[in-house]
């Protein structure tokens, strides 16, 4: 966005250089890419940001020069004329949804010639193209105030003017010369025989103003912001009408745009303003007002302010300040700032223009325990481990769309009340969706391995609040055995984290094999290898194992690291073969072996066979069993008999074969 510093001047008293102006505005927030001088005038180019649709005026910009330089802008609103009231043409909106206001206002006996030099200036300055006086007084007007304005020559309109969707295949020619075919995402305005008007984005050819014109129609209106980018993205289209609308226009600046644009078409076209004319109506939103305390907001920024500072610059800002107590001030939020929700909100508008350089510089206060078992630090072992065991971390959005996430069963979600796209309107309230979109990108441009991770924040409703926690994901996607080798990542993540944990077999809807992560009674997560009919509904062509944690219950359950010295013996092992039932899992076998012997160190699986030899839904392994004391050296005699025993036990459970 451009503007011209002899444009600012006429709202603010800027006696500042141009250079430090530019490092000012910077540092309260608002960043001029490029600044150059331009006769006797300056030119600044800053960036507007997404939530600060006020900066695509002057009088939004005026506002921020004199907050950064500690005075008050200048802003005369002009008297809005009521009288007369035009009885043609009648303005016929059909979806107040598309258009809720509409103002016209005719102008007669115009004469068209150059705009004066000042004006001329200021717009070449600011990057638009001067046309003629009656042009470049709605271009002026629109920089002004922000509200984009369209004049038509009134000779050339026949009829009513309506606010409407376009007809599939109607004709569009706009003022650039170029024929377009229209839709019905079009809104345009029109007249009893043709379309005149792109709405909100381009006007016609066939109304445009030019050096016949003796008339004037002059159009304010408030365009939905949905409908302008619509319209404007199916015709490969983009102005500097269209970017503002839909980014938001303030509509109580409509009727005072239309005014001034009026006003000055008399003054400098020796125009006589014949009567208004207004459909729709202006729906007034409540005084936004929020209440902040002074202590609050001391602790939040970390310093000591004045009360009398405090006030200035809110007041400088547009905020109307009441106090009620000695700590609390009474806010009255300006219509303009739609961005403004919260008392922090308000904290950082403060802090911003009395400058975060400027906040004094204290030691913290650091408690002498040291609090290594923290989540954040616990997220970070986590994170290093499984980096260690060859897992890549990968990062998803945070935000979804509500439709597609209503479609996965997630109704109560958290949606964001000004989101940047309407297909980006939710925060996630899991991460599955996320990695498994990250999966099918990768494999549809052959990567055929991948291991990958990611720790995030997942964000749900919880009764009239919102809680916000952290998720782990584990995804392998690479051979037939990578449910085996997931199950020993995750359990080798959990020991090195002292989560003691157990797994039990779980019925979970879109995975097979799934297993229940336990510790102590409670159900950390699962493990789970996804179903041929999901992978189909999401067009994954491999398949896909995933582990889902809650990361604030495995801290909740991890124990702490104590040293245990190793062992002065050495370990002996033994194997044993055994055939087994289907419906019996290797830990009911672990467990039958462990029974009261608390030398054996390991026990673990060396290898397995189904086939010849072993009966039918029986599969068979050799478990490897590792002994060793802590007190002495075990003899050959001493094993051989606690062998016998674990034998025997095996041998007597139900279902077990012992070979």
């Amino acid at each position: 966005m451009r503007f011209s510093l002899n444009f600012i001047k006429e709202f603010v008293d800027v006696l500042l250089p141009a250079r430090e102006l530019a490092n000012r505005l910077t540092m309260v927030g608002m960043e001029v890419e490029h600044f150059e001088p331009c006769g006797d005038d300056w030119v600044f180019d800053i960036e507007v940001t997404s939530n600060r649709y006020d900066w695509l005026s002057m009088l939004g910009i005026a506002r921020e020069v004199a907050a950064a330089c500690g005075c008050r802008a200048r802003i005369v609103y002009p008297d809005i004329p009521k009288k007369p009231l035009l009885s043609e043409p009648a303005i016929i909106i059909e979806d107040e949804r598309d258009c809720p206001l509409y103002i016209a206002r005719v102008i007669r006996s115009v004469t068209i010639k150059d705009a004066p030099a000042y004006m001329r200036s200021r717009l070449i300055n600011c990057g638009l193209t001067s046309i003629n006086n009656v042009v470049d007084i709605t271009n002026y007007c629109m920089l002004t105030w922000g509200n984009p304005l369209h004049a038509f020559d009134a000779d050339k309109l026949h009829g009513d003017i309506y606010v409407r969707r376009a007809k599939s295949g109607e004709q569009f020619i706009g003022i650039d010369g170029k024929e377009r075919r229209l839709s019905e995402v079009n809104l345009v305005i029109a007249d009893s025989k043709k379309v005149v008007a792109l709405a909100g984005v381009m006007g016609a050819k066939n109304t445009e103003v030019d050096a016949g014109t003796k008339n004037i129609f002059l159009e304010a209106a408030l365009f939905s912001p949905v409908v302008v980018r619509r319209s404007r993205r199916a015709m490969g289209l983009d102005t500097d009408s269209s970017y503002r609308f839909e980014r938001k226009v303030f509509g109580e600046y409509v009727g005072y745009a239309s005014a001034q644009a009026s006003n000055l078409i008399a003054e400098h076209a020796r125009g006589t303003f014949a009567g208004w004319r207004q459909a729709g109506r202006l729906k007034r939103s409540r005084d936004k007002r929020i209440a902040i305390s002074l202590r609050a907001l001391n602790d939040y920024l970390g310093d000591e302010f004045p009360k009398k500072k405090v006030t200035q610059i809110l007041s400088g800002l547009g905020f109307t300040v009441r106090q009620k107590n000695a700590d609390i001030l009474n806010l009255g939020v300006p219509g303009f700032r739609l961005d403004i929700e919260r008392d922090v909100d308000v904290y950082e508008e403060f802090i911003r223009v009395f400058g975060y350089e400027n906040i004094c510089d204290y030691l913290p206060h650091l408690s002498h325990t040291h609090t290594g078992a923290s989540l954040y630090h616990f997220k970070s072992v986590t994170k290093h481990c499984l980096a260690t065991l060859g897992f890549k971390e990968i990062v998803t959005y945070s935000i979804e769309a509500s439709n597609r996430l209503a479609d996965l069963g997630y109704s109560e979600v958290v949606t964001l009340t000004n989101p940047l796209r309407e297909q980006e309107n939710a925060l996630r309230p899991q991460l599955v969706t996320g990695s498994l979109d990250a999966l099918r990108y990768n494999i549809n441009r052959g990567q055929e391995d991948m291991s990958f991770f990611e720790l995030a924040n997942v964000y749900m409703r919880r009764g009239e609040g919102f809680i916000e926690k952290p998720i782990l994901v584990v995804a392998l996607c690479r051979n037939a055995d990578d449910f085996a080798t997931l199950k020993g990542v995750i359990g080798e993540l959990l020991q090195q984290l002292s989560v003691s944990f157990e797994l039990h077999e779980l019925t979970f809807a879109n995975f097979t094999n799934a297993l229940a992560i336990v510790s102590d009674g409670v159900e950390l997560g699962f493990i789970g290898r996804l179903d041929t009919s999901a992978r189909t509904l999401l067009d994954i062509k491999k398949d896909v194992v995933l582990a889902h944690l809650d990361v604030t219950m495995m801290a909740q359950q991890a124990g702490s690291k104590r040293y245990a010295p190793f062992s002065a013996y050495p370990a002996v092992w033994r194997d044993v073969s055994v055939a087994y039932q289907d419906s019996i899992t290797f830990k009911d076998i672990e467990q039958c072996i462990r029974q009261d012997t608390a030398i054996i160190t390991q026990v673990c699986v060396i290898d397995t066979y189904q086939g010849k030899d072993i009966p039918a839904n029986h599969r068979a392994c050799t478990v490897r069993i590792y002994y060793q004391s802590r007190e002495c050296t075990l003899t050959s005699q001493e094993v051989d008999g606690l062998q016998v025993a674990i034998r025997q036990r095996l041998a007597q459970k139900q279902g077990v074969l012992v070979r």
